[in-house]
């Protein structure tokens, strides 16, 4: 009878324990529950929905139908199924979810408060959070991440354009983040972060259309510096400018925190859109939100033009830097040989015993050093060109390593450094209006123009590639006055020149292709449209670097479609000859000369020369006047072109 009491006292106890101790959990439930409520309630009536802030946190923009819509496409993204288009379920979610107790995480899963930091640092100081019924986790991953990086500043960097890989041809933009306790010769030690799409295929038009269309998932990734410098300094020798942000700490941190939780997730990468320059402003607007950049883009984000919309902000840019290709260093160093030094360098390249010549031993100590650092940038470009970089230096490049050892010379007085490039933030706007009055043969005519982008041979070339041109959806329409025609003149689909000046030491090719539609003015047709492709190869001569003068010549081959051609096409080829001369920084004048045979389809053939002059009247604005004659028809053309 004493044991069963006894067993009756013990359950008796157990039941009582455990419902003290359900009691209590219900209780801490319950205090989770009611205090999440509060802090709903309180989200609620300061409208933190709405703000700026979180809509730059989740990504958030405005449809055309009034609603909102992040751009983020990575589902775990989201802590609510409706999150992507409703900020304020998303902002509920996300705060339930900061609630969630740490023993309900499986092994190894992050805690929300982990995953999402800047939203979790924003709502804790918009709604005060209270450490007693809202722990804050530790979140150990992320903090030996920040400790890591160490940051102290924060530089954007532009890369310029390379015209022999197309897909650089608007050039590129990333972050680097600059440790602290650093000298500024350690900063290719630091991270840098990039946004670029993950091609899953090789294929050019493939490539082309899913760029376009949104077809590749853009995603950020953190590399170290020196790494991007390799790639666009050394191998594509791109010329990089670096942009130092006026950011404090906080803000510092704020970004880092949100790149924290772009981590694993997406957007769809759109080529004229959402590409690496549009999602690194979205990253700096996080830092600062007052600063507005992603709004100023429309219709394309071009890389240079966000270097810009940077610069536009008064105070955000400390700092700028200039760091030289691999090729514009070797060039730096040509341009400061005289003649002689040139021809004793080029005798080098070709036969590096030639250190053994009279010609180069009565050259002085300083011209000898220029000679042979000229020569080692040159063995190391050639280096990089290779498919391999070889692991051991060749046996030539070590004789003459250490014929400039032997030379025990060190110049002490930094050269003045020439840039071949220019800030991008000095050039035109990628995008071009323009209005125009003129006459052909037979009547006059008004013109309207319009480009999305980005720049033509003729253009001020200030903050672009010298010397090339890269045109889009460019589109030229008439108004012929006395036949009361309105007729589109042209439409550049795609056009690209690029004119690269003979070198003895590279020996690149000059080369232009367009495809789109025009009008074949050497026909009587009135004024009917033809689909044309045409491609050139050839040769550029400029005298010397920086010259005023450049001249060039191709041959062509080209190929017309249109229902006003008998057999609906023509097929042939011929050549141009062309000159560009800079009369003043702002006044350029452009001469060529055409001459096209068409042995195939409709048989014909035509020449032309034309003469078109540009002169800038702004940085955003230029007037032009042209004249040109095909065969035995001339026509003249003047008018004025907004760049924005």
């Amino acid at each position: 009878m004493a044991r069963i009491s006894f067993l009756i006292a013990i359950t008796a106890l157990m039941i009582s324990w455990n419902a003290a101790s359900a009691y209590a959990a219900g209780d801490a439930d319950g205090d989770r529950e009611r205090y999440l409520n509060e802090l709903i309630l309180q989200a609620r009536t300061q409208g933190l929905a709405e703000k700026r802030n979180w809509h730059l946190l989740v990504h958030y923009k405005k449809t055309l139908f009034g609603t909102y819509e992040s751009q983020e496409d990575g589902l775990d993204f989201f802590n609510s199924p409706t999150g992507k288009t409703n900020p304020e379920e998303e902002l509920i979610a996300t705060l339930k979810n900061f609630f969630t107790p740490p023993e309900t995480l499986k092994p190894g899963q992050e805690h929300p408060q982990c995953n999402f930091p800047a939203r979790y640092k924003w709502l804790k100081r918009q709604l005060a959070f209270d450490p007693a019924r809202l722990p804050e986790q530790q979140c150990e991953r992320l903090e030996g991440w920040l400790k890591d990086l160490n940051p102290e500043k924060v530089t954007v960097i532009f890369a310029s354009s390379y015209m022999n890989n197309p897909a650089s041809m608007f050039g590129h933009t990333f972050l680097r983040i600059d440790k602290k306790r650093q000298g500024s010769e350690q900063k290719l030690l630091d991270y840098g972060v990039s946004y670029a799409a993950t091609a899953d295929t090789d294929n050019p038009l493939f490539y082309i259309v899913k760029g376009l269309f949104g077809g590749f998932k853009g995603a950020f990734s953190l590399v170290p510096y020196y790494v991007k410098v390799q790639e666009y300094n050394n191998l594509e020798n791109r010329d990089l400018w670096e942009y130092e942000l006026n950011l404090n700490d906080d803000q510092i941190n704020y970004m880092l925190l949100h790149l924290w939780e772009l981590g694993g997730n997406y957007f769809d990468y759109y080529y004229f859109q959402e590409n690496c320059s549009y999602h690194i402003l979205s990253l700096l607007e996080v830092a600062d939100p007052d600063i507005h950049l992603t709004d100023q883009f429309i219709f394309q984000v071009i890389p240079a033009d966000t270097i810009k919309a940077l610069t536009r902000n008064s105070g955000l840019i400390s700092k700028e830097v200039y760091r030289p290709s691999l090729l514009s260093q070797l060039n730096n160093k040509r341009v400061r040989m005289s003649e002689s030094e040139n021809k004793i360098f080029y005798r080098l390249v070709k036969n590096p015993s030639a250190t053994e010549e009279a010609d180069y031993q009565n050259l002085t100590l300083p011209e000898k050093a220029l000679v042979l650092d000229a020569y080692l940038d040159y063995a190391q470009y050639r280096s990089m060109q290779k498919e391999k970089t070889a692991t051991v230096i060749d046996p030539t490049t070590r004789r003459m390593l250490l014929v400039r050892s032997q030379l025990n010379y060190r110049n002490d007085e930094s050269p003045q450094v020439i840039q071949f490039s220019t800030p991008p933030e000095l050039g035109h706007g990628s995008a071009r209006a323009g209005i125009g009055y003129g006459r052909n043969g037979n009547e006059f005519f008004e013109e309207i123009s319009i480009r999305p982008a980005y720049h033509d041979l003729l253009a001020n070339d200030t903050g672009y590639r010298k010397d090339s041109q890269i045109l889009f959806f460019d589109l030229t329409a008439r108004r012929y006055n006395e036949s009361e025609k309105t007729k589109i003149d042209s439409l550049k689909l795609i056009d690209i020149v690029s004119l690269t000046p003979y070198d003895p030491l590279f020996n690149k090719l000059s080369w232009k292709l367009n495809v789109g539609v025009d009008t074949p003015k050497d026909l009587d047709c009135g004024y009917c449209n033809s689909f044309k492709g045409n491609y050139g190869l050839g040769m550029s001569y400029q005298p010397r670097f920086f010259s005023p003068f450049i001249f060039y010549s191709m041959v062509d081959l080209e190929m017309e479609l249109s229902h006003d051609l008998d057999r609906w096409y023509r097929a042939g080829g011929g050549g141009t000859f062309g000159a560009l001369i800079d009369l003043t920084h702002d006044w350029r004048i452009q001469i060529t000369g055409d001459y096209l045979s068409f042995p195939l389809g409709q048989e014909s053939h035509y020449y032309k020369a034309s003469a078109v002059q540009r002169y800038s009247i702004s940085q955003n604005a230029d007037i032009r006047a042209g004249w040109n004659v095909i065969n035995s028809r001339q026509e003249w053309s003047a008018g004025i072109n907004y760049y924005f």
